[in-house]
């Protein structure tokens, strides 16, 4: 086939920005899937999102910019986990990853750097096992189910987004640091 001999022979530049267009295309269906399967509840933590993202894109400046994407999904989740704690007029348990989640933010915000990067690890972690194993005993189709397989994504997407955001930062620190 000739085309293989072409992508053979391409720069390293142009394969990896392939790569990335084929993530992309890859991120927007299972997104496109997500939305679909989840709806509402996919909707809420998504608009809260992008509130979070759009305030922030105007309030953070320098490297802090950095951080936009893994604080504006963690403060996006939090407002949904609000808004599920008022609406259900129910103070329990989760107040607990309100505060925690709160704390954790603000601090990433703050100042960006391992140890708040630490602390939202571990709480995304200990939250994704349980959100993960409630995921696998609900029935599929559910209310239930859909909630938390936004929740599951979330938590990835906020440990994911941190770890890079860390990743940049410390770059742009060792970047600017005198040699």
């Amino acid at each position: 086939m000739p085309w293989t001999s072409n992508i053979s022979t391409s720069s390293a530049p142009e394969r990896g920005r392939l790569r990335r267009a084929a993530l992309r295309l890859v991120g927007l269906g299972a997104a496109i899937a997500l939305g679909a399967y989840s709806g509402l509840h996919l909707f809420l933590p998504l608009a809260a999102t992008a509130l979070a993202w759009w305030v922030g894109a105007r309030a953070l400046r320098g490297t802090r910019r950095l951080i936009l994407p893994a604080a504006a999904v963690q403060v996006g989740h939090l407002l949904w986990l609000t808004f599920g704690q008022v609406v259900t007029g129910t103070l329990d348990a989760g107040v607990i990853d309100l505060v925690i989640l709160t704390v954790g933010v603000a601090w990433l915000v703050a100042r960006p750097g391992l140890a708040p990067t630490v602390l939202l690890t571990l709480y995304q972690a200990w939250a994704l096992v349980s959100n993960g194993t409630a995921l696998a005993s609900a029935t599929p189709g559910t209310l239930a189910h859909r909630a938390l397989l936004v929740h599951v994504v979330w938590r990835l997407l906020a440990l994911v987004l941190m770890w890079r955001a860390y990743a940049r930062c410390r770059r742009a620190r060792d970047a600017s640091a005198p040699a």
